[in-house]
């Protein structure tokens, strides 16, 4: 009878050390690179860096150079002036509902640091006199903004290739007249690597 006990023992921990041992041999991908594919239809390109901290919470950090073709999608225009972005670099943190390790919905938070070219508007030069001439022209500025966005992550290939979909939305701070002007950014659909 003993004996019947002790071989149900060392049959019992030999089974829950092997289920152990395959959930410590599961791979914890902690960084992932990320592109958008929709952006080189728009003459633009951006990169992606996250970082998971910890279970459901990652950081990022984002770069995008915008070409002529994302200007007819902006909406940063108004009836008297064209507003379109040169580039952007978006600090984001990201927050996944069924963890960073596993396909997931996502909220997204982030900043963002843009540079701006302001056309159709009143420049003031002063000329070789030292008046104040006006003209209408182009000024250059950068604008800093804040946005949120939602996305679904599947995970692909024992989990190292990453497809994205994402809509996000940011507002820039206009610093000269307080105005706050929204654009769709970090939308489409993503390809990326973990490792």
């Amino acid at each position: 009878m003993k004996k019947e006990y002790c071989i149900l023992l060392c049959a019992l921990g030999m089974v829950t050390s092997s289920l152990a041992q395959e959930k410590e041999n599961i791979p914890k991908y902690k960084n992932q690179v990320s592109t958008n594919l929709l952006l080189p239809l728009f003459q633009s390109f951006d990169l992606n860096y996250e970082r998971t901290v910890v279970n459901k919470w990652a950081i990022g950090l984002s770069g995008a150079i915008y070409g002529e073709g994302f200007s007819d999608f902006s909406t940063d225009s108004s009836g008297y002036y064209d507003r379109i972005t040169n580039y952007e670099i978006t600090p984001f943190v990201r927050f996944y509902l069924n963890g960073a390790q596993k396909k997931s919905h996502f909220f997204e938070f982030f900043g963002s640091i843009a540079e701006v070219d302001e056309s159709g508007g009143y420049l003031r030069n002063v000329n070789e006199e030292g008046y104040g001439v006006y003209s209408i022209g182009t000024k250059t500025y950068t604008v800093g903004g804040l946005g949120a966005g939602y996305g679904y992550r599947f995970l692909l290939l024992k989990k190292k290739m990453v497809l994205e979909a994402q809509l996000g939305i940011r507002t820039n701070f206009n610093v000269d007249f307080f105005l706050l002007n929204g654009a769709l950014v970090r939308t489409g659909i993503k390809v990326g690597y973990r490792f």
